[in-house]
């Protein structure tokens, strides 16, 4: 297990005192082209503007229901253990058997209220369990964000911003404590999401810079509540060492510096790489790799990668605003292109089909609308398929018989 980390008293002092070590520069990380076929070449992510740390709705969060166990960090905001888990039910594959068709969702971020509400109740409907990437500065109010040592820059600096208040944070507990019950994954998009050709950007980060980004992640998380200053509350039903995996901010790292600090901090999967239609393997740091995979965007002849950003690029060149006719005929694309990867892999290699989201209402709220009419019409049409998490694949992954996946694996990429 991860060590947990705790407020450096230091720092907290300094804030409390207003000690002004830095400002936060406003705007959002470089968003880059709509798609990277290539799975050597780091691909790269929308600037999560969508979803930004910021800003909370009008929906409020369920109500908490009394947690169990005993609590650590100094705000008593979580379980000192990881609190049992609704779990999927795994079946070891018999030589030549056919796998279930498994669609992993994952949002980036995570951070909006009525959004993250919104995708549970439709997985509630079908039966889907999902991944969602938390960035940790959605637990950072802005009146402490001089206790984020942002990589490369100035103390403080975000290129999504931080909570509003304690209370926005509280509503957000409330949902990833929901979330964890009903069997989802709580994984890491990260801190400050810079991403070049900013100064700091993650590419540039070494061995240091993701350690640090590790730890300070640890702290927002397992002590949300001493920061915030929340004296009573219903901690989380889990800590940081929960997480299993994550998508780097804008798909940026370089890869043999920042793998290792993820297998030392126990991590068994990324997911922040360009990919195929086929199945997952382990990397050589021994991580399993769950990637964006290259599809059709129909109706616009041409692929991307399977994330809601690079059909926006591909669809509406980058722009978050259309007019309603644009905005249906972007839902329509998007709709009928989950429908197509999915189809051709269900009756094809059966291939795990990964689809990256962010928290966003882009043009119109198509690719929201999009998503949640897939889940709805996969679930209904394909009765050997199953919407499950990273984590859920992970496992699954791992209680077959080797040469059962070789088999798979040895099937190639799925084309159609």
């Amino acid at each position: 297990m991860r060590a947990r980390v705790v407020v450096p008293l230091l720092l907290a002092l300094a804030a409390t005192l207003g000690l002004v070590l830095g400002a936060v520069l406003p705007g959002s990380s470089t968003a880059p082209t709509a798609a990277d076929a290539s799975p050597s070449a780091a691909a790269t992510d929308a600037a999560p503007s969508g979803d930004s740390t910021s800003g909370s709705t009008s929906e409020s969060a369920s109500p908490d229901t009394p947690a169990v166990g005993d609590v650590m960090g100094d705000g008593g905001g979580v379980s000192a253990v990881n609190l049992p888990q609704p779990q999927l039910e795994i079946k070891k594959l018999a030589p030549g058997e056919k796998p279930p068709q498994f669609v992993v969702i994952s949002f980036d971020g995570s951070c909006s209220n009525d959004i993250i509400r919104h995708y549970m109740d439709t997985a509630d409907a079908v039966g889907a369990r999902l991944t969602f990437f938390v960035s940790g500065l959605c637990l950072l109010p802005e009146e402490q964000k001089y206790l984020y040592e942002t990589p490369g820059r100035e103390p403080g600096s975000s290129a999504i911003g931080f909570a509003d208040d304690a209370q926005e944070v509280v509503q957000r507990i409330a949902n990833y404590k929901e979330a964890y019950e009903k069997g989802h994954e709580i994984g890491t998009h990260f801190l400050g999401h810079w991403c070049e050709p900013n100064d700091g950007a993650v590419n540039s980060w070494g061995t240091a810079e993701w350690q640090s980004e590790f730890q300070q992640d640890i702290m927002f998380m397992d002590d949300w509540a001493g920061i915030n200053g929340v004296a009573d509350p219903t901690p989380l039903p889990f800590n940081h060492s929960v997480m299993m995996g994550a998508r780097t901010p804008c798909l940026e790292g370089q890869r043999d510096v920042m793998y290792p600090v993820f297998v030392e901090n126990g991590f068994k999967y990324d997911a922040s790489n360009p990919g195929v239609l086929q199945w997952p393997v382990k990397n050589e740091y021994g991580l399993w790799d769950f990637p964006l995979q290259t599809m059709k965007v129909v109706g616009f002849d041409r692929s991307n990668l399977s994330m809601d950003y690079n059909f926006l690029c591909a669809q509406n060149d980058c722009k978050q605003e259309a007019d309603q006719a644009t905005c249906d005929v972007i839902e329509q694309s998007t709709y009928d292109s989950l429908m197509a990867a999915v189809d051709a892999l269900y009756n094809g290699n059966r291939a795990p089909f990964f689809f990256g989201n962010h928290f966003n209402t882009w043009v119109c709220g198509a690719y929201q609308n999009a998503l949640t009419r897939f889940m709805y019409d996969a679930t209904a049409q394909y009765p050997d398929l199953q919407f499950v998490s990273n984590a859920d694949l992970v496992r699954w992954l791992e209680a077959q018989d080797p040469q059962v996946l070789d088999a798979l694996v040895a099937q190639g990429a799925q084309s159609y």
